[in-house]
């Protein structure tokens, strides 16, 4: 089977996001059963216009939402020059842009999926300027994106959401889409074990807990920083450790001196890709503090088969994630919060702080194996998407 993937970016290109990530675990796991999997993704920093990833066939193209019709132009000839090669039997959408140019490319007859991690529209809403000069371009821009959206949905014969939420975001923005199914994220359970744990990681006494975040609004790291200040009343060797960077990263750093726990509060900045296992195995606890928009969240999956507890906000998916643990017997703390509620939150911690090191391990120990029993890592996700592309292509034959 040959299975070409639209996305507009691809893990390990500089930005990779959680749909760049999931694009490259699945194709790569297909291309190692035997499939011939090609990708067309956006050209970013100076990646080669095509190489061979992981075993996919990658092509990257010039994109620029002001000449469409020339970023439409190049995708064209990079489906061309990949039909040249071997028929395409199957298609997978993951970005939006990306799909509608190589929905322009492909023959009607091919079978497409349109995997949504996140509504185009909406996030753009999220980064852009609300500066009065910027209005009219925004509102063009948001409308455009949702319309090329919506012409994706309406050109494939399946739709697949990372979680039931995500199903519901999908069916209240657009007014039709094709048949649905909820197929989650994973976590390699072969990279992210307890045993990549090490000592020198976090060299405070702890309790040590860690998130690891886009530094963004939306994230809530604020009422994670608030809600901290009262754990450390309580817990004075308690210890949060901040991944990630963003636009928030100076104005957090000046909240944890207005609130007296900037020596209990290290900010780590990006942390490369080759230290997530071991920084987040030798945490205590995970904190997910998002406000809202929790499309799904593979740093929650990374953690729990890290046997790394994660407390989370009932926003977006996560509840659908953490909720088959509250009642697993290994789990002697509540995981999920109010979002926004630094009482709450504040609560939480402080009640994982206070168990012994036994108990932690215990929980560690449970949240690895729900990992592995829940079907979330990416050889599990990987058969769902392998089965969901040829029962397609069979239909169509």
């Amino acid at each position: 089977m040959h299975v070409l993937a639209a996305t507009n970016n691809l893990f390990p290109d500089p930005e990779a996001t959680g749909s760049g990530r999931y694009n490259y675990e699945v194709s790569r796991r297909l291309a190692d059963r035997g499939h011939r999997v090609s990708v067309v993704t956006r050209r970013r920093g100076d990646a080669p216009e095509r190489e061979t990833v992981a075993g996919m066939d990658v092509h990257r193209y010039g994109a620029s939402i002001p000449r469409l019709p020339a970023t439409l132009r190049d995708i064209r000839r990079r489906v061309e020059a990949i039909e040249a090669e071997a028929p395409v039997d199957a298609v997978g959408f993951h970005g939006a842009l990306s799909s509608l140019g190589v929905d322009r490319a492909v023959s009607p007859a091919v079978p497409r999926t349109y995997t949504v991690h996140g509504l185009w529209s909406v996030e753009y809403d999220i980064r852009a300027s609300d500066a009065p000069l910027a209005a009219p371009w925004h509102r063009f821009n948001r409308w455009l994106r949702h319309r090329v959206e919506a012409r994706t949905l309406s050109r494939s014969d399946q739709v697949v959401v990372l979680s039931e939420y995500m199903r519901d975001r999908v069916e209240h923005h657009h007014d039709a889409t094709p048949p649905c199914a909820v197929i989650p994220g994973g976590a390699d359970a072969t990279r992210f074990t307890p045993a990549a744990a090490t000592a020198d990681r976090f060299p405070t006494a702890g309790p040590n807990f860690l998130t690891v975040r886009r530094l963004t609004p939306r994230m809530g790291i604020e009422t994670l920083l608030d809600a901290f200040a009262a754990v450390v009343e309580d817990a004075p060797d308690a210890h949060l450790y901040v991944g990630g960077d963003g636009p928030l990263r100076e104005s957090l750093a000046d909240r944890t001196e207005r609130l007296g726990i900037a020596s209990s509060v290290t900010f780590l900045g990006y942390v490369p890709e080759a230290d997530l296992p071991a920084t987040y195995a030798s945490a205590d606890v995970f904190v997910l503090p998002t406000l809202e928009l929790e499309g799904f969240g593979l740093v929650t999956l990374e953690a729990l088969a890290s046997g790394t507890p994660v407390v989370g906000t009932r926003a977006g998916a996560t509840p659908e994630i953490l909720g088959g643990l509250d009642d697993d017997p290994g789990i002697p703390a509540p995981l999920l919060v109010p979002p926004g509620d630094a009482d709450a939150l504040a609560a939480r911690l402080s009640a994982w702080g206070r168990l012994s090191p036994a108990e932690r391990a215990a929980a560690g120990d449970a949240c690895r194996a729900y990992v592995e029993r829940a079907g979330y890592t990416w050889e599990a996700v990987t058969d769902r998407v392998e089965a969901l592309f040829e029962r397609r292509v069979a239909d169509e034959t």
